[in-house]
């Protein structure tokens, strides 16, 4: 095991530095466009649960407004932020990284990932996004939530991670939900 995770850190490659501004890295001479990353209706803001939080990410635009449903940011902190981590009733949100402060790691191999680590969150909080090649889907989000303390992870499947980046059209919205009906 041990031996695995020394080639795995040993053929990672630290990116160019990226263009926060459009949410664009250059890794090992190919230019990633995070900007493609969205959800099926189009929008960029992803969104994630676990028991204890709400978590919000958006790299792109900007990052995150300083307000929407479910968290509402302190003045002091309203822009520029990545990733958030609201309370579950809403009462707090907490910048946990922002757009400005990232660096970007390229993890060949199949799938290939890259990792975008966005530092600058309140009190130190620090968020890792690792974005795994998947040229089936746009933007697929998974919180993990805070794995260590201050220090949140957040997975990311998405074409934009995949050499070629995404092609074609932005896949079909899911279809609309139906009510379940008894026997």
């Amino acid at each position: 095991w041990l031996v695995l995770a020394l080639a795995a850190v040993a053929i990672a490659q630290q990116c160019e530095t990226p263009d926060v501004a459009n949410a664009r890295c250059v890794c090992a001479g190919t230019t990633y466009d995070f900007s493609q990353m969205k959800n099926p209706d189009g929008s960029q803001r992803f969104a994630g649960q676990n028991e204890d939080y709400n978590y919000y990410f958006q790299m792109a635009n900007g990052g995150l407004p300083a307000s929407f449903a479910g968290c509402t940011f302190s003045p002091e902190f309203a822009n520029g932020n990545a990733g958030g981590q609201g309370s579950v009733d809403g009462s707090v949100c907490y910048p946990i990284g922002v757009v400005s402060q990232q660096s970007w790691t390229l993890h060949p191999g199949s799938p290939q990932s890259i990792a975008v680590t966005f530092s600058g969150g309140q009190e130190g909080r620090t968020t890792y996004l690792d974005v795994t090649c998947d040229p089936t889907t746009y933007g697929v989000f998974t919180a993990k939530g805070e794995q260590s303390p201050l220090v949140y992870e957040m997975d990311m499947r998405s074409c934009a991670a995949c050499p070629s980046g995404c092609s074609g059209p932005s896949p079909p919205s899911p279809p609309p939900s139906q009510p379940s009906r008894s026997p």
